[in-house]
């Protein structure tokens, strides 16, 4: 063979070897996951408590998280997000537990648990070399990198969406110690308080009510009254009660066991739907 068809023989060796890596190159990486599970697929999400009561959760018709227990309350959205993205997690690499002594990584008992759908995810200790901690997933140990522990152990309220209204609430009529409007039979507000409000006034307070947001959500403590206000729609009523305005203002639900924690500033909002003069939120 001379030297031309060997080069030839070259080049062909050469240009086969570069489309079998450039295809190779072109196949998916498939990445590990904590779980196996679609998060679009998961509608149930159970957090058990060796403690007090398990917290349950459920994905309405609506795609719509729900708590069901301890409380029967709409579910805060982001941290529900970020509860499923804890089935998502990349793992770089799994061993079988039946081969380990899961004592030796917090995980027997697990330090916590959550359940999405019949798939529990136990956590275990961290690493003290890597700060990574240990998951128990089925027969499987993963060490991964998360921030979750802190969520997955705060209590139930914690996860209670911070709106003050449900989704579904249309205001036919408010109640304050302060003011007081309703709509009437034409479907016009009127304001009954003394002294009344204005039409802007109105507007204010009723958009108040269906924005504002509470920055934390804790469980009911009892405490001395300070006034009620009444939310009502065509067919129910929600009633908050008073039990703080300094540093902060609470407007409790006794009925539900929760209260919301809102800045000081939101109270004359929510009572008259402006800010009389004289008064210093500062």
């Amino acid at each position: 063979m001379n030297s031309r068809n060997l080069i030839n023989l070259a080049l062909l060796v050469l240009l086969l070897l570069g489309v079998f890596l450039i295809n190779n190159n072109n196949e998916p990486v498939k990445t590990q996951r904590l779980t196996a599970l679609n998060i679009d697929r998961i509608n149930e999400i159970e957090i058990p408590r060796t403690q007090g009561n398990s917290i349950l959760f459920h994905k309405n018709e609506s795609s719509i998280w729900t708590m069901d227990k301890p409380y029967n309350i709409k579910a805060h959205p982001f941290r529900i997000n970020t509860l499923l993205g804890l089935t998502q997690i990349p793992v770089d690499k799994t061993y079988d537990t039946r081969e380990l002594e899961l004592s030796q990584y917090a995980l027997a008992p697990p330090r916590a648990s959550i359940k999405f759908n019949n798939t529990v995810v136990n956590f275990g200790k961290t690493n003290p070399v890597n700060n990574l901690r240990y998951f128990q997933v089925n027969n499987k140990l993963a060490l991964v990198s998360e921030q979750l522990y802190p969520l997955v152990s705060a209590q139930a309220a914690s996860f209670i969406d911070l709106s003050l209204l449900p989704d579904n609430f249309n205001i036919n009529k408010i109640e304050t110690p302060q003011a007081s409007i309703q709509r009437d039979n034409n479907g016009q507000w009127q304001s009954t308080g003394t002294p009344p409000l204005s039409a802007d006034q109105i507007q204010n307070l009723l958009q108040n009510w269906r924005s504002t947001q509470a920055f934390a959500v804790h469980k009911y403590l009892e405490r001395k009254q300070l006034g009620k206000i009444k939310i009502y729609d065509k067919s129910r009523n929600i009633t908050f009660t008073i039990s703080d305005t300094d540093p902060w203002l609470i407007l409790a639900r006794p009925d539900t066991g929760i209260e919301y924690h809102l800045d000081k500033s939101q109270k004359d909002r929510l009572l008259f739907g402006y800010t009389p003069e004289g008064t210093d939120d500062a």
